[in-house]
């Protein structure tokens, strides 16, 4: 009785037009159904508004124009609320979200990196703001 421990690791999938894509499990905060996004004037195209989720103002994200992926449906949006460096940010997905598991050898595809896709997406309010705080 030599059972071998597989070492797993754990990703929600969510779904964006036809293209499905990959985040670590670790890095979900919640998902949500959209009720009502606030624009943010001045934004990015790809931050569709802001939402408020646990009291804290959360920007939701269009990766659909970020990778350029043909939008299906708009009406059945669900909100993917990711927590990167003490910030939460918030992806639309076309799905609703579900986790999987995957051993560990087993190479995915469509794997967001959410530090990476935070840093692409960071972007610097106008030169009014002495802070130069970001707006995502």
């Amino acid at each position: 009785m030599d059972e071998e421990i597989r070492e797993e690791r754990h990703f929600c999938v969510f779904g964006v037009g036809e293209r499905e894509f990959l985040i670590p499990k670790e890095s979900v905060v919640q998902i949500l159904d959209i009720t009502k996004i606030f624009p943010i004037p001045g934004s990015p195209d790809y931050i569709v508004g802001a939402l408020p989720v646990r009291g804290k103002i959360v920007p939701a994200i269009d990766l659909a124009k970020v990778y350029n992926i043909e939008r299906i449906n708009y009406s059945e949006n669900k909100l993917l609320v990711i927590e990167v460096d003490d910030e939460k940010i918030g992806i639309l997905s076309d799905i609703t979200p579900f986790f999987v598991s995957f051993d560990k050898e087993i190479v995915v595809e469509d794997y967001l990196d959410p530090k990476k896709l935070y840093e692409e997406l960071k972007v610097k309010q106008p030169s009014t703001n002495k802070n130069n705080e970001n707006i995502l």
